[in-house]
Protein backbone atom coordinates (compact mmCIF):
# COMPACT_ATOMS: atom_id res chain seq x y z
CA UNK A 1 0.00 0.00 0.00
CA UNK A 2 1.55 3.10 -1.13
CA UNK A 3 2.37 5.72 2.23
CA UNK A 4 1.14 9.62 2.18
CA UNK A 5 3.81 12.41 2.04
CA UNK A 6 3.26 15.28 3.99
CA UNK A 7 1.05 16.83 1.80
CA UNK A 8 -1.20 14.17 2.32
CA UNK A 9 -0.99 12.91 -1.13
CA UNK A 10 -0.31 8.87 -1.85
CA UNK A 11 3.58 8.43 -2.70
CA UNK A 12 2.62 6.37 -5.68
CA UNK A 13 -0.60 5.13 -7.29
CA UNK A 14 -2.75 2.41 -6.58
CA UNK A 15 -4.65 -0.59 -7.82
CA UNK A 16 -7.14 -0.31 -4.77
CA UNK A 17 -8.25 2.15 -3.20
CA UNK A 18 -7.15 3.51 -0.08
CA UNK A 19 -10.36 6.11 0.73
CA UNK A 20 -8.32 9.49 -0.14
CA UNK A 21 -10.29 11.93 -1.92
CA UNK A 22 -8.88 15.49 -3.39
CA UNK A 23 -12.21 17.37 -3.98
CA UNK A 24 -11.08 20.62 -6.43
CA UNK A 25 -13.84 23.00 -6.28
CA UNK A 26 -14.01 24.82 -10.14
CA UNK A 27 -16.25 27.98 -11.39
CA UNK A 28 -16.65 28.21 -14.75
CA UNK A 29 -17.38 31.37 -16.64
CA UNK A 30 -18.50 31.81 -19.89
CA UNK A 31 -16.86 34.43 -21.85
CA UNK A 32 -19.25 34.27 -25.16
CA UNK A 33 -22.67 32.08 -25.36
CA UNK A 34 -22.12 28.56 -25.44
CA UNK A 35 -24.17 25.90 -26.30
CA UNK A 36 -25.25 22.76 -23.83
CA UNK A 37 -27.67 20.68 -24.56
CA UNK A 38 -28.41 16.99 -25.06
CA UNK A 39 -29.89 16.04 -28.26
CA UNK A 40 -32.43 18.51 -29.40
CA UNK A 41 -30.71 21.44 -30.94
CA UNK A 42 -32.97 23.75 -29.75
CA UNK A 43 -32.62 22.70 -26.27
CA UNK A 44 -30.43 24.38 -23.44
CA UNK A 45 -29.90 22.15 -20.85
CA UNK A 46 -31.77 23.75 -17.37
CA UNK A 47 -32.78 22.32 -13.73
CA UNK A 48 -35.77 23.10 -11.70
CA UNK A 49 -34.56 22.53 -7.73
CA UNK A 50 -36.88 23.36 -5.25
CA UNK A 51 -34.66 25.27 -2.89
CA UNK A 52 -32.33 27.63 -6.13
CA UNK A 53 -35.00 27.19 -8.78
CA UNK A 54 -34.51 26.94 -12.57
CA UNK A 55 -30.63 26.95 -13.01
CA UNK A 56 -28.63 25.93 -16.09
CA UNK A 57 -26.52 22.86 -15.65
CA UNK A 58 -23.73 21.23 -17.49
CA UNK A 59 -23.47 17.68 -16.93
CA UNK A 60 -20.60 16.29 -15.89
CA UNK A 61 -19.77 13.61 -19.02
CA UNK A 62 -19.64 16.59 -21.03
CA UNK A 63 -16.51 18.27 -18.46
CA UNK A 64 -15.21 15.34 -17.87
CA UNK A 65 -15.23 14.66 -21.94
CA UNK A 66 -13.64 17.66 -22.44
CA UNK A 67 -10.97 17.68 -19.83
CA UNK A 68 -9.47 13.95 -20.63
CA UNK A 69 -9.15 15.04 -24.20
CA UNK A 70 -7.03 17.85 -23.06
CA UNK A 71 -4.69 15.12 -21.15
CA UNK A 72 -4.23 13.35 -24.21
CA UNK A 73 -3.71 15.83 -26.15
CA UNK A 74 -0.85 16.85 -23.68
CA UNK A 75 0.49 13.42 -23.27
CA UNK A 76 1.12 12.82 -27.09
CA UNK A 77 2.79 16.22 -27.15
CA UNK A 78 5.29 14.88 -24.65
CA UNK A 79 5.41 11.72 -26.79
CA UNK A 80 3.89 9.07 -24.24
CA UNK A 81 1.72 6.62 -26.34
CA UNK A 82 0.67 8.76 -29.17
CA UNK A 83 -1.41 5.99 -30.88
CA UNK A 84 -3.57 6.05 -27.67
CA UNK A 85 -7.58 7.21 -28.64
CA UNK A 86 -10.73 7.45 -26.93
CA UNK A 87 -13.05 4.23 -27.28
CA UNK A 88 -11.77 1.46 -29.34
CA UNK A 89 -8.02 2.91 -29.19
CA UNK A 90 -7.31 3.08 -25.74
CA UNK A 91 -3.45 1.48 -24.89
CA UNK A 92 -4.75 0.83 -21.31
CA UNK A 93 -1.62 1.48 -19.29
CA UNK A 94 -0.80 5.24 -19.66
CA UNK A 95 -1.12 8.50 -17.47
CA UNK A 96 -4.81 9.04 -19.06
CA UNK A 97 -6.11 5.51 -19.05
CA UNK A 98 -5.17 5.32 -15.47
CA UNK A 99 -6.94 8.65 -14.59
CA UNK A 100 -9.85 8.27 -16.70
CA UNK A 101 -10.04 4.32 -17.00
CA UNK A 102 -10.96 2.06 -19.79
CA UNK A 103 -12.54 -1.14 -20.54
CA UNK A 104 -10.02 -3.55 -21.83
CA UNK A 105 -11.94 -5.99 -24.08
CA UNK A 106 -13.31 -3.31 -25.83
CA UNK A 107 -9.91 -1.37 -26.47
CA UNK A 108 -7.15 -1.80 -29.07
CA UNK A 109 -5.51 -3.57 -26.53
CA UNK A 110 -7.43 -5.88 -25.91
CA UNK A 111 -6.25 -6.70 -22.31
CA UNK A 112 -7.84 -8.77 -19.26
CA UNK A 113 -8.49 -5.86 -17.21
CA UNK A 114 -10.42 -2.91 -17.02
CA UNK A 115 -9.60 0.33 -15.21
CA UNK A 116 -11.66 2.37 -12.92
CA UNK A 117 -11.78 5.90 -13.12
CA UNK A 118 -9.61 8.13 -10.46
CA UNK A 119 -11.27 11.36 -12.01
CA UNK A 120 -15.25 12.17 -11.23
CA UNK A 121 -17.48 14.75 -10.65
CA UNK A 122 -20.96 16.14 -11.03
CA UNK A 123 -23.54 18.44 -12.83
CA UNK A 124 -22.11 22.38 -12.42
CA UNK A 125 -24.89 23.87 -11.55
CA UNK A 126 -24.99 27.97 -12.45
CA UNK A 127 -24.90 30.52 -9.61
CA UNK A 128 -27.75 32.43 -10.80
CA UNK A 129 -31.16 31.35 -11.72
CA UNK A 130 -32.05 31.14 -15.57
CA UNK A 131 -33.73 34.48 -16.53
CA UNK A 132 -35.67 35.16 -20.18
CA UNK A 133 -34.10 32.75 -22.52
CA UNK A 134 -33.24 34.61 -26.06
CA UNK A 135 -32.56 32.17 -29.11
CA UNK A 136 -30.18 33.27 -31.96
CA UNK A 137 -31.44 33.19 -35.01
CA UNK A 138 -29.11 32.12 -38.14
CA UNK A 139 -29.67 31.16 -41.86
CA UNK A 140 -29.45 27.26 -42.17
CA UNK A 141 -26.77 26.52 -44.72
CA UNK A 142 -28.04 23.80 -47.43
CA UNK A 143 -25.25 20.76 -47.27
CA UNK A 144 -25.58 20.55 -51.17
CA UNK A 145 -25.38 23.33 -52.73
CA UNK A 146 -23.60 24.83 -49.62
CA UNK A 147 -25.81 27.97 -50.11
CA UNK A 148 -28.02 29.65 -47.43
CA UNK A 149 -31.34 30.28 -48.30
CA UNK A 150 -34.63 31.34 -46.76
CA UNK A 151 -34.28 28.78 -44.27
CA UNK A 152 -33.60 29.77 -40.67
CA UNK A 153 -32.53 27.95 -37.71
CA UNK A 154 -33.17 28.83 -34.02
CA UNK A 155 -29.94 28.59 -31.40
CA UNK A 156 -30.62 28.14 -27.79
CA UNK A 157 -27.36 29.54 -25.92
CA UNK A 158 -26.46 29.68 -22.36
CA UNK A 159 -25.52 33.90 -21.72
CA UNK A 160 -22.41 34.90 -21.69
CA UNK A 161 -20.72 36.03 -18.27
CA UNK A 162 -22.68 32.73 -16.90
CA UNK A 163 -21.06 31.37 -14.14
CA UNK A 164 -20.93 27.80 -12.67
CA UNK A 165 -19.94 25.86 -10.05
CA UNK A 166 -18.78 21.84 -10.15
CA UNK A 167 -16.63 19.86 -7.58
CA UNK A 168 -13.93 17.84 -9.24
CA UNK A 169 -12.71 14.96 -7.53
CA UNK A 170 -9.01 12.85 -7.71
CA UNK A 171 -9.47 9.30 -5.94
CA UNK A 172 -6.76 8.16 -4.49
CA UNK A 173 -3.90 11.27 -5.93
CA UNK A 174 -0.43 11.36 -5.66
CA UNK A 175 1.76 14.69 -6.93
CA UNK A 176 1.75 13.68 -10.17
CA UNK A 177 -1.85 12.71 -10.54
CA UNK A 178 -3.03 15.87 -9.11
CA UNK A 179 -0.64 18.23 -11.04
CA UNK A 180 -2.07 16.65 -14.48
CA UNK A 181 -5.53 17.36 -13.64
CA UNK A 182 -4.83 20.49 -12.25
CA UNK A 183 -3.03 21.86 -15.05
CA UNK A 184 -5.69 20.32 -17.62
CA UNK A 185 -8.18 22.13 -15.82
CA UNK A 186 -6.81 25.42 -15.87
CA UNK A 187 -6.46 25.03 -19.84
CA UNK A 188 -10.24 24.29 -20.34
CA UNK A 189 -10.59 27.23 -22.09
CA UNK A 190 -13.79 26.30 -24.15
CA UNK A 191 -17.16 23.97 -23.91
CA UNK A 192 -20.07 22.97 -25.53
CA UNK A 193 -21.50 22.27 -28.45
CA UNK A 194 -19.97 23.53 -31.83
CA UNK A 195 -17.08 25.21 -29.34
CA UNK A 196 -14.96 26.20 -32.65
CA UNK A 197 -17.67 29.58 -32.36
CA UNK A 198 -18.86 29.18 -29.17
CA UNK A 199 -18.51 28.58 -25.77
CA UNK A 200 -15.04 30.30 -24.90
CA UNK A 201 -14.88 29.49 -20.71
CA UNK A 202 -12.80 31.28 -17.95
CA UNK A 203 -11.99 28.08 -15.63
CA UNK A 204 -10.72 28.91 -11.90
CA UNK A 205 -9.81 27.00 -9.42
CA UNK A 206 -11.40 27.87 -5.92
CA UNK A 207 -9.32 25.33 -3.57
CA UNK A 208 -9.17 21.98 -3.11
CA UNK A 209 -9.96 19.83 -0.11
CA UNK A 210 -8.28 16.37 0.99
CA UNK A 211 -10.19 14.03 3.24
CA UNK A 212 -11.34 10.46 3.63
CA UNK A 213 -14.52 10.86 2.00
CA UNK A 214 -16.67 12.99 -0.65
CA UNK A 215 -17.96 16.14 1.14
CA UNK A 216 -18.56 18.89 -0.89
CA UNK A 217 -21.39 19.04 -3.31
CA UNK A 218 -21.74 22.31 -6.30
CA UNK A 219 -25.80 22.01 -4.62
CA UNK A 220 -24.49 23.26 -1.36
CA UNK A 221 -21.92 25.50 -2.73
CA UNK A 222 -24.46 27.30 -4.95
CA UNK A 223 -26.38 27.94 -1.72
CA UNK A 224 -23.53 29.95 -0.21
CA UNK A 225 -23.51 32.45 -2.47
CA UNK A 226 -20.73 34.49 -2.07
CA UNK A 227 -17.25 33.23 -3.05
CA UNK A 228 -15.31 34.20 -0.49
CA UNK A 229 -17.71 31.76 1.60
CA UNK A 230 -17.30 29.36 -0.31
CA UNK A 231 -13.54 29.47 -0.38
CA UNK A 232 -14.26 28.74 3.83
CA UNK A 233 -12.76 25.25 4.77
CA UNK A 234 -10.89 24.89 1.37
CA UNK A 235 -6.88 25.09 0.66
CA UNK A 236 -5.47 27.35 -2.49
CA UNK A 237 -3.90 25.06 -4.85
CA UNK A 238 -1.33 27.71 -5.54
CA UNK A 239 0.21 26.48 -1.45
CA UNK A 240 0.37 22.75 -3.05
CA UNK A 241 4.01 22.44 -4.64
CA UNK A 242 3.03 20.40 -7.55
CA UNK A 243 5.49 19.00 -9.84
CA UNK A 244 5.90 20.17 -13.90
CA UNK A 245 3.48 18.52 -15.70
CA UNK A 246 6.07 17.77 -18.34
CA UNK A 247 7.50 15.87 -15.39
CA UNK A 248 5.14 14.70 -13.91
CA UNK A 249 3.29 13.11 -16.86
CA UNK A 250 6.31 10.86 -17.75
CA UNK A 251 6.97 9.93 -13.67
CA UNK A 252 3.14 8.55 -13.78
CA UNK A 253 3.83 7.11 -17.28
CA UNK A 254 6.75 5.01 -15.50
CA UNK A 255 4.52 4.22 -12.16
CA UNK A 256 2.05 2.97 -14.05
CA UNK A 257 3.65 0.50 -16.20
CA UNK A 258 5.74 -0.63 -13.19
CA UNK A 259 2.12 -0.80 -10.98
CA UNK A 260 0.57 -3.15 -13.83
CA UNK A 261 3.78 -5.31 -13.99
CA UNK A 262 3.54 -5.95 -10.62
CA UNK A 263 -0.02 -6.75 -10.65
CA UNK A 264 1.04 -9.18 -13.58
CA UNK A 265 -1.45 -7.64 -16.24
CA UNK A 266 0.92 -6.42 -18.03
Amino acid sequence: MSEENETGFLEEPTILSVGRYMELVVKLKFLDDAIIRSNDPEEVLTFRYKELGNRFIIPWRKVKGKLRRLVMEKQRGLEIEADCHLKDDLCMHCPSCFLFGGTGETSSAKVSYNILARVFGETFISTTEVGEIQPYTANAVDEKTLTTGQALMNIVTVPAETEFLGVVTLRDPTPEMAAIIVDNLKRLSRLGARSVEWGRVKTEILGYRLSDREELSAYELVEREEEEEIKLGLTGIEKQKLPKVEEAYRNLDIQVKELLKKEKLI
